[in-house]
């Protein structure tokens, strides 16, 4: 009979544990308020016949009252690396933002018939800085292995300009319309951040949902 007792409780104790791979997901926008500057082209100073005349400033792209390129983050939750690829068409970053947790890694792919010198920096520090003097070539992948945004400039090209962010956490980048997704999150309380490259951090709490999907907003001015 206590062999019984003890088999039930047990069991009991086993069904009031949340289900293993139960997940949620954060869904959201990021809102821009107040007037939208208007930001003039960027000259291009050589290489006119892949660069083109000019290039357009990416520092800040809203449509719509939403805001594009922000670095949303769940700090603390599990996240998988991922192998980031940045590319340089036309003598322009793409995409201009890229993000994933750390321990992820980055390459670097030259699709321009002209040399492109890749040059990372933390802050005014130099993260990584290599030449890419062959159209098609891929450098080889570089680990993400310190959390934060790293600047991405060329030399040869001053005008080029992109961020890496490597994240404490799982994470996305808003998309053109502001809106953004990150699924697969363990249900609890958790630190989510928006970050832009030039309108600085917003942080808010979040209750994930051991399944559905919980919504969040951000507003930068």
């Amino acid at each position: 009979m206590n062999g019984w007792r003890t088999a039930l409780a047990a069991a009991a104790a086993l069904l009031a544990l949340p289900s293993a791979g139960r997940s949620g997901e954060l869904r959201g926008v990021v809102e821009y308020g107040g007037p939208v500057p208007r930001l003039a082209p960027i000259p291009v100073t050589k290489d006119h016949g892949t660069c083109g005349e000019s290039q357009p400033d990416e520092s800040l792209v809203t449509a719509g009252g939403r805001l594009a390129n922000v670095v949303v983050q769940v700090k603390g939750a599990p996240g998988s690396p991922a192998r980031l690829v940045l590319g340089q068409d036309r003598c322009r970053y793409r995409p201009h933002v890229l993000a994933a947790p750390v321990g992820s890694t980055l390459a670097f792919a030259n699709g321009d018939p002209v040399l492109h010198n890749v040059h990372g920096y933390r802050v005014k520090a130099t993260a990584f800085n290599l030449a890419m003097p062959q159209q098609g070539q891929q450098s080889a992948p570089r680990k993400l292995d310190r959390p934060g945004p790293v600047r991405v400039r060329c030399d040869v090209h001053g005008w080029m300009g992109a961020w890496v962010v490597a994240t404490e956490g799982p994470a996305a980048v808003s998309a053109s319309d502001g809106t953004f997704a990150i699924a697969g999150l363990p249900p609890g309380n958790w630190t989510v951040t928006a970050w832009h490259e030039t309108l600085g951090e917003r942080t808010l709490e979040v209750k994930v949902p051991a399944e559905g999907t919980v919504t969040a907003s951000f507003r930068f001015e």
